[in-house]
């Protein structure tokens, strides 16, 4: 639990994770060692660590490459930015892994480069993160790559020479669920692979659910949402709970996606206010051709009645109001447009009366509570790459309208301009400033019947709503996230 508070050092941060993985280790030695000697023994199931892989083995590296130079070795790391944040991920075992396949190399090798070089391979549930360890020395011998997986635990173990170092190595793999493969490159030297099922972060509220209840396998969804911080902050979403997730950023491309006879697509989360085509001629379009249509989880901003009942008759089987923020919600959503048995709760999704829209405008704390309880359910590193694009999304939407005012009078300036509207009416939905949705949303409908005049006082006042928003998620990313974070880009104009 204080690994994971914020407002911990980073250097203090570090050291408690490693106390903890290096607990969870004892912990699992020791139930290895009663399981052979107690035939009684109950195996307990491995703990759930959450790890900072990215921090920790460039911290490891840094430490290893002293002690390769003194060795006259160079030892080179490559690839981290595949490597997550956060996730669920055994460290102490990769350290064991890495470490012995390090010094398997610098004392076999010779002098010379030891590289160690990450990449990704496959795709959604069959991702892998993968190590390549290689070093310019004479390679394995023939009797290593030929037994190195069956062989028993080595005599001598410890000792340089005697296999153990590759045995434990295989062993930690093994705890990782991974597998380690040993060759000889064409070109000379020695390689180590070893791959590992791509970790994911672990949200404990998906944890709770989706232990509870798990959604079939190898499901495809198709995400429409304009908002990049929605869309963002919706895919982590649909992903944790095990979805594999394309994106389509507007109407057109959405019938694009859903037209393309190579691609399957299981489910649709589908933004009804979207630019060029809404999310509602997507479905009259898909049905004037006679296309099926996937099961449709719908998604707005403007959940009234009237627009509910519009929306279902549609043939969509759902519907998530906006900000989507609820695990549950959504696979409660799932659950009923493919007509599975529902998950935990069954709650009717909220109806909102015509009065919510007149309830006085937040102050600059409720606007900072709501952007919280926008992102709370993700993990840290999520949360703030959703709220640092959100600031980006308004700046650039409102740029792009102010823009179009600067061009000649006509249908392309009031496309352009509504397209901008429609997207800062969403973006100010998710924090409940009702007038700014309500003013963006009359600039996205009606600007061609407007004076000038009148779409840049609006406008004025819209960039004032979102200097109102960006200072609250700088105030959140100052002071409870992270010390160390680049400025969002405010306007004070």
């Amino acid at each position: 639990m204080l690994a994971q508070d914020a407002h911990l050092p980073r250097r203090v941060q570090d050291e408690l994770s490693r106390l903890s993985h290096t607990g969870a280790h004892l912990g699992r030695l020791l139930d290895e060692v009663s399981e052979a000697l107690f035939h009684d023994h109950q195996k307990r199931p491995p703990p759930v660590l959450s790890s900072a892989p990215r921090l920790v083995l460039t911290g490891l590296v840094q430490r290893w490459q002293r002690i390769t130079e003194k060795l006259g070795s160079e030892l080179l790391l490559s690839g981290t930015d595949h490597l997550p944040d956060i996730a669920d991920l055994d460290m102490l075992a990769l350290e064991q892994v890495l470490s012995n396949l390090v010094s398997n190399a610098l004392h076999h090798a010779g002098p010379g480069p030891i590289s160690i070089d990450i990449t990704r391979s496959g795709q959604g549930r069959h991702e892998e993160l993968v190590f390549r360890i290689r070093d310019a020395g004479p390679g394995f011998p023939p009797t290593v790559l030929k037994t190195a997986v069956q062989a028993p635990t080595p005599i001598g173990a410890g000792e340089p020479g005697s296999g153990f170092g590759l045995h434990v190595a295989f062993d930690a793999t093994r705890r990782l669920d991974g597998k380690l493969t040993l060759h000889n490159p064409p070109d000379g030297g020695a390689e180590a692979c070893l791959s590992l099922p791509f970790p994911r972060p672990i949200d404990p509220a998906t944890e709770t659910v989706a232990g509870a209840w798990r959604l079939p396998d190898g499901l495809v969804a198709l995400l429409v949402e304009d908002s990049a911080a929605l869309r963002l902050g919706l895919r982590h979403d649909l992903e944790s709970l095990g979805l594999t997730v394309i994106e389509a950023h507007d109407g057109i491309e959405a019938l694009e996606r859903l037209t393309c006879p190579e691609i399957l697509i299981d489910i649709v989360f589908l933004d009804i206010e979207l630019p060029l085509l809404s999310g509602l001629q997507v479905l009259s379009r898909l049905r004037a051709e006679d296309r099926p249509i996937p099961p449709t989880v719908a998604i707005t901003s403007h959940v009234f009645l009237v627009n509910r009942k519009t929306i279902l008759s549609h043939g969509v089987q759902a519907v998530l109001n906006k900000p989507v923020g609820a695990q549950q919600d959504i696979l409660d959503a799932i659950a009923t447009a493919l007509e599975l048995e529902r998950p935990l709760s069954s709650q009717q999704p909220k109806l909102y009366s015509c009065a919510t829209l007149e309830q006085r405008q937040p102050t600059q704390n409720a606007i900072e509570d709501a952007l919280r309880t926008l992102v709370s359910h993700l993990p840290n590193p999520a949360a703030r790459e959703v709220l640092v694009q959100m600031s980006d999304d308004l700046e650039h939407y409102l740029d792009q309208a102010e823009h179009a005012m600067q061009g000649t009078q006509g249908s392309e300036r009031n496309d352009s301009l509504a397209r901008c509207c429609h997207s800062l009416s969403a973006l100010f939905a998710t924090v409940s400033l009702n007038a700014a949705q309500r003013d963006a949303r009359v600039l996205s409908e009606t600007s061609a019947q407007m004076a000038s005049s009148e779409i840049i006082e609006i406008l004025r006042h819209l960039r004032q709503y979102a200097s109102n928003i960006q200072t609250a998620i700088h105030s959140i990313l100052t002071r409870e996230m992270d010390t160390n974070v680049p400025p969002t880009h405010f306007n004070r104009r």
